[in-house]
């Protein structure tokens, strides 16, 4: 074997050798494997000085004398040598491979002492300066052609000269491959066909040793000089392992049907011998041995490897052989994880058509697994549905899921029978986080005062500390980081949302759909507080499948939400169009009410309610089978209100201007949003209560829904008919507008308007939200006041505006107005003639 002392590399070094024996009488010797330039530094001495052409024994005094490959000369040569070393009035340079198991060559090379020049693989940094003596090459190319070749300079300087002298070729790899497969062809003709066996054993993790040797090429003689062989061939890298780049031309010249028998050979070995790794393994099944050993090894990997490496090893043990029936649940549970909710949900479904004589936990596993790309596909109820099969005296640790399952479709029997399941379950932190997780949820159920919410609060927020020790590859149908974030929005918390999403997203694989999940909730949070600019970001960095469906529903929400609250009528239209196939899809559950508050806001904006009307529908009753929880169902109603707002329909604004005031001793949020109903119905039927509607924007903001309290605020200040305080609500509404921090690190600048305004039209629409009637318009832009009437109008065309009070209200939400300090004398937009 080659040594591995890598400061032994390079050409520097062999020049350097080649001037001391010339400087130097005596023995010195290059030591190498086949190829790596033994021959080449023997020519640099021929090519300095005249080489004595006779016999060693009548050389004479002062003469330079080279031997070249010692190791194949017969043992009267050997003496020979071994004589001549002796002298000290002659130069005698002797090139060998190296020799572990001949005592001959053994014996030369340590005579040289200190005289020996060992060659070893060059490393990148050698390759790249040897390539610089026709032409650089980049790094990163040096270093393809050092894997490529294993160092060995004949295979390196065969793939130099495939690139040629343009070191630019779009596809220089390709040619590197071909010729250093070539070259390592030229070599194997060289070897036997038992150096071959052992090479092939090498490419498997067999390292070349007598042992194993004799096993393979089933002799027991003569064992080590194959040995030597092999590992001399130049055709091993620095560990004993095959070159990668050699094993076709190798596996070519041995032959299919040999190489079947004998890499059946090499397994036997490697696993009695425990020599296997999981590469050599995969490598193996590949090949396509089938061995009961190598599967059991391919499945032990992949139980303890990375979730991201274990899909490809149980594969490999079905190959070898393994059951793959026994693999189904263990290899769902790893797909789910790697975001293959398709593949996952087809080997769950093998164990479940096989339900009868299957593993307890193996069907608890696939149970878990389909409930989970089920509540990803939004289908809670059919999550709730998969573990009422399976039962409650099955459901061992998964009992939590199913009961956090159960209530999210809103069946509050079977979330308390499974429950009960959790309560006879060892106290492990993950069982005991569980508990608290399904409390949490229960008890925000069950909630009707401030102190039960809270508590409901303090289980959730405890069920994420104590998560205990969480496989990679877990995969369910929801998290405790998730649930208690959503709780903490419909509470108006979103500080705590902020805290929950900062500490649990890093324990969460980035692109899994968990990690988006929170990521979604933490960009909701950012919406409802007025930061749309990251709310954006954040959903556009997401990179969600369309099979995850729940976050598919949160995507379009907030995009529509953020469409909505920019008052482009244009971008709205677009993101309401894009979110029709998840509407479609969705299947309401109690974690869901958010999103679709928004989409129904939209869809009453367009018009197109009855494309939501179903889940509606099913929120309705869902809530209705929990006992109408204020805390999840204050949010909706909130949302329904607004619809009635969009709408101009007051009376569909009662009902639930009145659940919010039922829900008002609830939570303070709660109590919050019903003040804000008040509040709104006043405005709508014409008689705004001007100090009720300050403090309702005011609560609405201090609970993070700035927008909502600037527009409460605004649409209020177009109504009353007294321009003090017409005038009054709109600073208020321009006051809450401005951007904070927001409980944030630094504050934020305030947003520029958005949409599509030409600049003219921006400079009109920021002068009518101030109220300016159009004589003053046309007065300060220098135009005449039936031209600002046709910037006017073409403005609400763009928009979309029904009306001029809706015309100030988008604009409003737009930015105009929030940006300047010019005073408000008016506060409602006049005719072209009015004063």
């Amino acid at each position: 074997m080659t040594s591995t002392r890598s400061s032994l590399v390079g050409i520097e070094r062999a020049d350097r050798f080649v001037r001391d024996a010339l400087v130097a009488s005596g023995f010195h010797v290059v030591v190498g494997v086949d190829g790596s330039g033994r021959s080449a530094v023997l020519d640099s001495v021929a090519s300095t000085v005249d080489v004595y052409p006779g016999t060693i024994a009548d050389a004479p005094s002062g003469s330079t004398v080279l031997v070249d490959d010692a190791h194949l000369l017969s043992e009267q040569r050997l003496d020979e040598i071994a004589a001549a070393a002796t002298r000290s009035d002659i130069t005698l340079i002797v090139a060998t491979a190296p020799r572990s198991f001949d005592s001959r060559i053994e014996k030369l090379v340590a005579s040289a002492g200190s005289n020996r020049l060992t060659l070893v693989p060059l490393d990148k940094a050698a390759i790249a300066a040897r390539a610089a003596t026709v032409r650089p090459i980049s790094a990163s190319l040096a270093g393809a052609v050092a894997k490529a070749t294993g160092g060995i300079l004949a295979a390196v300087d065969a793939a130099l000269g495939a690139l040629g002298g343009d070191r630019s070729d779009p596809a220089p790899l390709r040619a590197v491959a071909e010729s250093v497969a070539e070259q390592h062809r030229r070599m194997l003709i060289e070897t036997t066909d038992d150096t071959r066996a052992l090479l092939l054993a090498a490419r498997f993790g067999i390292t070349p040793d007598p042992a194993s040797a004799a096993q393979i090429v089933a002799r027991a003689t003569d064992v080590e000089s194959i040995v030597d062989l092999a590992c001399s061939s130049g055709l091993l890298d620095t560990t004993g392992t095959l070159i990668p780049s050699a094993e076709a031309p190798l596996i070519e010249m041995i032959g299919e049907a040999r190489c079947r028998a004998l890499l059946s050979s090499v397994t036997d070995i490697a696993t009695r011998s425990r020599l296997l790794d999981a590469t050599a393994a995969r490598a193996l099944a590949e090949r396509g041995v089938i061995h009961p050993g190598l599967a059991d090894f391919l499945v032990q990997q992949a139980d303890s490897a990375a979730v991201d490496a274990a899909g490809a090893l149980y594969d490999a043990a079905v190959d070898a052989g393994f059951d793959s029936a026994a693999l189904a649940a263990r290899r769902s549970e790893v797909a789910a994880a790697t975001g293959n909710p398709d593949e996952a949900a087809r080997f769950a479904d093998v164990v479940l058509d096989g339900a009868v004589g299957c593993d307890a936990t193996d069907l608890r596993t696939a149970v878990r697994v389909s409930a989970s790309i089920a509540a990803q596909r939004g289908m809670a109820s059919r999550s709730a549905q998969l573990f009422a099969w399976l039962g409650e005296d099955r459901l061992g640790p998964d009992a939590m899921w199913a009961a956090l399952s159960a209530a999210a479709a809103g069946d509050r029997s079977a979330a308390d029978r499974s429950m009960a399941a959790v309560t006879a379950l060892a106290p492990t932190s993950s069982i005991a986080s569980g508990s608290l997780l399904v409390t949490g949820v229960i008890g925000s159920i069950d909630s009707r005062s401030a102190a039960a919410s809270s508590a409901a609060a303090n289980a959730l927020m405890r069920a994420m500390t104590l998560t205990g020790t969480t496989s990679d590859r877990s995969c369910t149908p929801d998290t405790a980081a998730a649930v208690s974030a959503l709780h903490a929005v419909h509470c108006g918390d979103l500080p705590r949302v902020d805290s929950i999403v900062a500490r649990a997203l890093p324990e969460h694989r980035t692109g899994s759909e968990a990690h988006t999940r929170l990521s979604l909730v933490g960009a909701w949070a950012s919406m409802l507080r007025g930061d749309t600019a990251e709310a954006g970001i954040a959903i556009e960095a997401l990179r969600i499948p369309v099979s995850h469906v729940r976050n598919q529903l949160f995507l379009h929400a907030i995009r529509v939400g953020l469409a909505r609250r920019s008052g482009d009528a244009g971008s709205l239209i677009t993101a309401w169009t894009q979110a029709q196939n998840v509407i479609a899809e969705y299947s309401t559950d109690l974690f869901a009410l958010l999103p679709l508050g928004e989409l129904l806001l939209a869809a009453t904006r367009l018009g197109q309610v009855d494309r939501v009307e179903h889940l509606v529908a099913q929120a309705t009753d869902l809530l209705a089978a929990l006992g109408d929880p204020p805390v999840w169902a204050s949010a909706l109603h909130w949302y329904q209100v607004q619809a009635a707002i969009v709408a101009q329909t007051p009376d569909a604004l009662v009902p639930h201007a009145k659940a919010l005031a039922a829900a008002a001793p609830t939570h303070p949020y709660s109590a919050a949003l019903a003040g804000a109903g008040r509040a709104w119905l006043g405005v709508l039927q014409g008689r705004p209560d001007a100090t009720e509607v300050e403090n309702s924007a005011r609560t609405l903001t201090a609970f993070g829904l700035p927008w909502d309290g600037a527009r409460l605020a605004s649409e209020a200040a177009l109504t009353v008919t007294d321009t003090a305080t017409a005038t009054s609500l709109l600073h208020i509404a321009r006051s809450l507008r401005q951007p904070s921090s927001t409980g944030r690190d630094s504050p934020r600048s305030t947003p520029q308007p958005t949409g599509s305004l030409s600049e003219r039209e921006a400079e009109v629409a920021e002068l009518l939200v101030l109220g300016v009637t159009y004589r003053e318009v046309g007065s300060r832009l220098y135009i005449s006041p039936k031209t600002v009437e046709h910037h006017v109008a073409r403005i609400r065309r763009r928009l979309g505006a029904q009306s001029r009070s809706e015309l100030i209200s988008m604009l409003r939400a737009m930015g105009y107005g929030a940006s300047t300090s010019t005073s408000v004398d008016t506060v409602t937009v006049r005719g072209p003639g009015a004063t």
